[in-house]
């Protein structure tokens, strides 16, 4: 790879990603190897591109005009190398997905069949409930609750999430079962929430707040609290089937309309899609769970 090449890849990543220690930890490279990678990117194309303190790294409005032109250059030639690579027949390399923590336990379940017929392709799972952030994170992948109200991103529909209300058998002997969803107040609900946001179910179409005495912002925390008795969950089909059919989590309100999470996979549209991404993406798509 020529040198000027290195550059440009190291100038997207300052525009996407202003630091040059996290830049220079990414790439394996010096805070002087990375400044001089700048250097050379001012030199060649005449312009300051960032504006350069002590403490901060700022783009200029050149900068902002090449990074356009940088990206389809390093596009077209990724494109090219996919189309004329050994990758377009044997996919192969790292894609690194941005995955929720439910989602993501369940499609690490099924890797195998994938890794068994594409050994040359390597999954790095980012796995958290937060919302990482596509670009600054360098994602191949993430997946989305919708509707996505960002125009930098490509989406991909996956399809529907299913919910249950749930709780432990112990719990519902101690406190009994709700009859509807109005009797939810007088219970312990594990709240799935961020912050200092109040947790709210819509269950038969009306939203409510929820408390208890435990909160997570993670969903397997959440779970675990659930099976611990510490009341009821709304939690992913796919997470408690398992518990429901071995009667560790009993059904709460089975006859209440909840309605599902609708989860899709995204990537930055200045991307164009390797063959290895396009793989896991379908994947992803044909193995996502059957709504119910």
């Amino acid at each position: 790879m020529s040198d000027l090449l290195i550059a440009m890849r190291t100038f997207v990543r300052l525009h996407e990603m202003p630091s040059f220690s996290r830049v220079g930890q990414e790439m394996h490279a010096s805070h002087t190897t990375i400044a001089r990678r700048l250097d050379q990117m001012e030199a060649h194309f005449g312009v300051p591109l960032f504006h350069r303190t002590t403490r901060r790294l700022v783009p200029t409005a050149e900068a902002d005009r090449l990074l356009g032109h940088v990206r389809a250059m390093l596009d077209a030639l990724d494109a090219a190398e996919a189309d004329f690579g050994a990758a377009k027949d044997a996919p192969r390399g790292l894609v690194r997905i941005g995955l929720t923590t439910a989602l993501g336990l369940y499609y690490v379940e099924r890797l195998g069949a994938l890794a068994a017929r594409h050994p040359g392709v390597q999954i790095d799972c980012a796995m958290t409930d937060w919302q990482r952030d596509v670009v600054e994170d360098r994602l191949d992948l993430a997946l989305r609750v919708g509707p996505i109200g960002d125009d930098s991103l490509v989406v991909h529909p996956l399809g529907p999430l299913a919910r249950r209300l749930v709780a432990h058998p112990d719990y519902l002997a101690r406190h009994g079962a709700p009859g509807s969803a109005d009797d939810l107040g007088a219970h312990q609900c594990i709240a799935y929430a961020y912050g200092d946001r109040r947790a709210r179910w819509t269950i038969d179409g009306r939203e409510r707040l929820v408390n208890g005495v435990f909160r997570s912002d993670n969903s397997e925390a959440v779970h675990r609290a659930a099976l611990s008795g510490l009341g009821i969950a709304l939690l992913p089909a796919i997470r408690v089937a398992a518990d429901m059919a071995a009667g560790r989590l009993a059904a709460v309100l089975p006859d209440s309309v909840i309605a599902p999470l609708d989860i899709y996979a995204v990537h930055p549209s200045h991307r164009r899609l390797p063959p290895r991404v396009r793989l896991v993406l379908d994947f992803m798509k044909a193995h996502f769970p059957a709504a119910g």
